[in-house]
């Protein structure tokens, strides 16, 4: 046995001196850091500011061009991620909404386009610093950029998934369109999680790309981190909804705030989720710049030589 315990520690050694092994003990090592666990703290505040804000321009948009009483049902795929208590917090407040005549949406948006921008906003751009902590970057955009770019995103955000929502409804009938109604349902379930997942995808792709503050040598890769933060958001979205639904009692301790809080812990292990990817393609991206360096000097060196040929030939 104790030859076992020992080849296994010999084999765990040499798989962490690898370059995967390295990105992963460096990514590991910083996010059990204080200074993750206070950037992804200062997110889940500011998104849960945010939310109610968001989830108002979210339907005030949507009900511009569908009826708003949709997008109700599509709030069965965060049922199945969300905290029930948070769950029934975030539909509360949309069915609140929807109830609304469109007339009062139209009003609705104009109010909530200029206090949700500065609110939703707040919580992207929290996600924008600890970005740049992830990355290491130090923050060299002006105050309007900053302030444009955070904006620009949450607009982006919201815009996706009103889209998206829209796509949602569409699809019991384009199913029923190609002869597929009989599976409507599930086909429409299950391409609901697929959508879903596409999307925190593609929105952290983009985040990972125009967040952290511009570098000399580039963003680096993002789609690891990106592919990662996805599928560890859908599992431990899905673990803290199980933990609060059948093992922990935040209404018990918290009374009336239980929801609150619940949304804020969610908002939280969301942001670890995140961080994580992010930390992830900077320790990529830091594992393969000497390669990247040496590759671009011989790029220079051919280049060099190339152009020093070209001076020859017009000297002889």
């Amino acid at each position: 046995m104790p030859v076992v315990k020992e080849s296994l520690r010999r084999e765990i050694e040499g798989q962490m001196k690898t370059p995967r092994g390295r990105v992963l003990r460096a990514t590991m090592i910083a996010m059990i850091s204080d200074y993750m666990s206070l950037n992804a703290a200062g997110c889940a505040f500011y998104a849960t500011l945010a939310l109610f804000p968001a989830v108002t321009m979210l339907i005030s948009l949507y009900g511009m061009a569908f009826d708003p009483v949709t997008v109700e049902p599509q709030l069965a795929y965060l049922k199945q991620i969300m905290p029930a208590a948070a769950y029934q917090l975030l539909s509360d407040r949309v069915q609140q909404l929807v109830s609304n005549h469109s007339g009062t949406l139209s009003i609705g948006l104009v109010v909530s386009f200029m206090i949700a921008f500065w609110s939703a906003a707040s919580g992207t751009k929290s996600l924008i610093w600890a970005l740049n902590f992830a990355y290491r970057r130090k923050e060299t955009r002006g105050v309007l950029h900053f302030q444009a770019l955070a904006l620009l995103m949450t607009f982006g955000a919201v815009l996706a998934a009103v889209l998206g929502v829209g796509v949602l409804v569409g699809l019991p009938t384009a199913f029923s369109a190609l002869g597929l109604s009989a599976y409507s349902g599930p086909l429409a379930h299950v391409s609901g999680i697929i959508g879903l997942f596409i999307f925190v995808l593609g929105m952290l792709m983009l985040f990972y790309k125009i967040g952290p503050a511009p570098h000399p040598d580039g963003v680096g890769p993002v789609l690891p981190g990106a592919l990662t933060a996805s599928i560890l958001w859908l599992l431990v979205s899905a673990l803290f909804s199980f933990y609060v639904s059948h093992v922990a009692s935040y209404s018990a301790a918290y009374g009336a705030l239980g929801a609150a809080v619940g949304v804020m812990m969610w908002f939280w292990v969301s942001a670890y989720a995140i961080l994580f990817g992010a930390e992830l393609n900077a320790q990529i991206d830091k594992e393969r710049r000497p390669n990247r360096i040496r590759a671009q000097q011989r790029l220079d060196r051919q280049r060099a030589l190339a152009s020093a040929n070209q001076d020859s030939d017009r000297a002889g």
